[in-house]
C-alpha cells in the first residue's frame, strides 16, 4: 500500500498516536515469530567465540567512532 509520509505526518495527534501505536503492532507480531535454527546456532557460535576470546571485542561506542556512525 503506498503512502506519502509528508501527508502522514499532518494527520491530526489522535491519529498519528493511533497509527504509531498500529505501526509498533505489526513490528512486535514480526519479533515474535520463530527464530530458525540457523540463526540460533550462528548466535551460539558467536557467543562461544566471545566467551574464548573476550578481549577481541569492541565496545560499541568504539565501533562508531572508527567507522564514523
Amino acid at each position: 500500500m503506498p503512502y506519502n509520509k509528508e501527508e502522514l505526518l499532518t494527520l491530526p495527534l489522535d491519529e498519528r498516536k493511533e497509527l504509531a501505536s498500529d505501526l509498533i503492532d505489526s513490528i512486535l507480531a514480526d519479533e515474535t515469530k520463530p527464530v530458525p535454527d540457523w540463526k540460533k546456532e550462528l548466535i551460539q557460535e558467536r557467543i562461544r567465540y566471545h566467551n574464548e576470546n573476550p578481549g577481541n571485542g569492541a565496545e560499541w561506542n568504539e565501533l562508531k567512532k572508527r567507522y564514523g556512525r
